[in-house]
């Protein structure tokens, strides 16, 4: 399995992150920070629908199904290989969070306009569930666990994007300078343009091909700040 190097910070493979992940070897990156799929069943939002216009209910995933069955079978065991690989462990939770291993500490992200709806009306907090412990704490605190945004997402063809400010924050958290950090579920690949603006080098996996294609118009897009090439290889 490619890693980064310095030519070549960001590296993307198009595979099962289950498969991926047995392959890497214990301890082998810094960190690992991840949005994975929510296991709410994604299908297209409408006035019919629960939640309606008021976004309950989004497009869903470019193949397959977000089912809560799927995700019992996915993210756990994915999340368990995460804490094998990595010490720091950061990931975005839906509202399945019994079903993921015991957290060390809760954190996330408090959205006052609100990030959409559930059973009890606007959902404002989306939960980050925290393993291990942030790097170098003995020296201070350097980001908070909770942070409060208004920012929205950029439209980029991924039914549920996080904003790239959202993903710099959590790099920073779990991560110093030049570390790597690894994303099982990449998305529209997000972390890996939030590792190359915060300075870390980044290990990408997402298993649909059409995500990947938007992976990769993102990272050519983001390499034109300078800072040298973000894409690394063609998808495995």
């Amino acid at each position: 399995m490619e890693m980064p190097t310095e030519e070549n910070p960001v590296v993307v493979h198009n595979g099962d992150c289950l498969d991926l992940l047995r392959q890497l070897p214990d301890g082998c990156v810094d960190a690992v920070v991840t949005d994975p799929p929510y296991g709410v069943e994604l299908g297209n939002t409408n006035n019919n629908t629960v939640g309606g216009r008021h976004g309950l209910v989004r497009n869903s995933y470019a193949t397959g199904g977000d089912t809560y069955e799927e995700y019992l079978v996915t993210v756990p065991p994915a999340i368990v290989q995460s804490r094998r690989v990595a010490d720091r462990v950061a990931v975005f939770i839906g509202p399945h969070i019994w079903d993921l291993p015991k957290a060390d500490a809760i954190g996330g992200v408090y959205c006052p306009n609100a990030a959409a709806r559930h059973q009890w009306g606007f959902k404002n907090l989306l939960p980050v569930l925290f393993y291990g412990k942030a790097p170098d704490l003995h020296l201070g605190v350097r980001e908070q666990t909770v942070i409060r945004s208004t920012v929205k997402a950029e439209k980029n063809g991924h039914p549920c994007p996080k904003p790239v400010e959202w993903m710099r924050w959590l790099i920073r958290l779990t991560t110093r300078p030049d570390e790597t950090v690894l994303d099982p579920f990449a998305g529209s690949g997000t972390t890996g343009v939030a590792a190359m603006l915060e300075g870390r080098r980044a290990i990408l996996i997402e298993r649909e091909p059409a995500y990947c294609d938007i992976i990769r118009r993102r990272l050519d897009h983001a390499s034109g700040t300078g800072k040298g090439s973000l894409f690394a290889g063609a998808a495995n």
